[in-house]
């Protein structure tokens, strides 16, 4: 299979794995399951649609592995850097919204999007981990030519500033570059690290999730500079984020976790699979009050915490998804009118 048709494949498969039928299997979530170690990873029913995208997805991953590798390679070597768009940083404390000339197609869309756990993994205990997640804005940190530029995930650049990660700082102005998935935390001014895609030219697609955050976690924690703030090398922190194998007790990792921003949510990763852009069932979601309820995990205080009014995981979930249908009906609205 040459490049391009492994490419093409790969694409084809991620498309698969989200446009399954319409028939939702998330109703199994109310069947009772038999508790492991713990954990209610062996559910009484069969095979749901989400465990079954995860199989194909990871097959399908390691069939494609070159074409992973090729695509990293190529957002490396043929991004655009034009002087026009060297000539307008922005600063990080501003809330600005780029207009379209600013918005860097080869950044766009490139991030991994979790799925909410709807079916608990079968292999949770084995091939899973936790990552708690602060609360912030997910953006695309791109390290190269000497400066360090943040993408949101439309690919509209945010900010541009100096920061010791490979090909970030004016002392480097080589073929260094780095392509980091990250949590801003505007209220503490620091980037926490959920992901890499590639460290100083070395791309990590074509890498399982276990080895990119080994890679990850050691190249942060060797680097001092990054935990610096206001630097001349180093503006704002860029720092990992604990992570906990499912064969721990995830209890105890949360009762006793550093000290963080605000806890959003949990993201769990499947340790064979790969960075893709756009959402996978290998990574997955759960509110922290919603671990005794899903896996039957305990939680501490104010983990613990529900907001008013809710009932359980779906109809949180269809809740937000009626928020978000009648936010962009709104926005549809106001862009016709503006039209006008």
């Amino acid at each position: 299979m040459n490049n391009i048709s492994a490419i093409m494949s790969l694409e084809k498969a991620e498309m698969e794995t989200t446009a399954e039928d319409g028939k939702s299997s998330r109703i199994c979530l109310y069947k009772k399951p038999i508790k492991r170690d713990n954990y209610k990873v062996e559910p009484e029913w069969e095979e749901t649609p989400q465990e079954v995208r995860r199989k194909r997805l990871l097959h399908h991953q390691k069939e494609c592995r070159d074409a992973a590798f090729n695509a990293g390679r190529t957002m490396l070597e043929d991004a655009p850097f034009s002087e026009e768009e060297n000539q307008d940083p922005m600063d990080v404390e501003k809330v600005r919204y780029p207009s379209r000339k600013h918005t860097n197609k080869q950044y766009a869309n490139k991030l991994m999007m979790s799925e909410w756990m709807v079916d608990v993994p079968e292999d949770l205990v084995e091939k899973w981990w936790m990552v708690p997640c602060p609360r912030g804005r997910r953006n695309l940190l791109v390290a190269r030519k000497g400066k360090t530029e943040v993408y949101s995930r439309r690919g509209e650049k945010l900010a541009e500033f100096q920061s010791a990660l490979p090909g970030g700082h004016a002392d480097e102005m080589n073929r260094n570059c780095t392509l980091l998935d990250c949590i801003w935390v505007p209220k503490h001014k620091i980037y926490y690290v959920l992901d890499v895609l590639a460290w100083s030219t070395q791309p990590l697609l074509n890498c399982d999730a276990e080895f990119r955050r080994f890679w990850l976690q050691s190249q942060l924690h060797e680097n001092e500079d990054l935990k610096l703030q206001g630097t001349k090398r180093n503006q704002f922190p860029i720092l990992a984020l604990p992570s906990v194998s499912c064969d721990n007790n995830l209890s105890e990792f949360l009762s006793n976790l550093p000290p963080l921003p605000f806890l959003d949510g949990l993201l769990f990763y499947h340790k064979e699979g790969y960075y893709m852009h756009g959402f996978t069932p290998l990574v997955t979601w759960l509110k922290p009050y919603m671990l005794p309820e899903i896996l039957g995990v305990s939680v501490p205080a104010p983990m613990d915490e529900k907001p008013e009014g809710y009932v359980n995981m779906m109809q949180h979930i269809s809740s937000r998804s009626k928020r978000k249908e009648v936010s962009i009906s709104a926005e549809l609205v106001m862009e016709t009118a503006s039209d006008g």
